[in-house]
């Protein structure tokens, strides 16, 4: 049926799990970067990273 993909595990497909770690890097990015502070930017961008290839990373996003 359309619209009811399921992955193996049984969770519908369509289901992303948030890590509020990972949001709090993103939201921290863009606001460095909406007041131009491009050294805080970097760094964002390098602790999303490094909490990406953690073990306390939800998501584990693909690179």
């Amino acid at each position: 049926m359309p619209g009811n993909s399921v992955a193996p595990d049984g969770n519908p497909a369509s289901a992303r799990v948030v890590c509020d770690s990972c949001e709090e890097f993103r939201l921290g990015e863009t606001e460095a970067n909406a007041e131009r502070d491009w050294s805080r930017a970097t760094d964002c961008r390098v602790l999303l990273k490094r909490h990406q290839d953690s073990a306390d990373c939800v998501t584990r996003e693909p690179r």
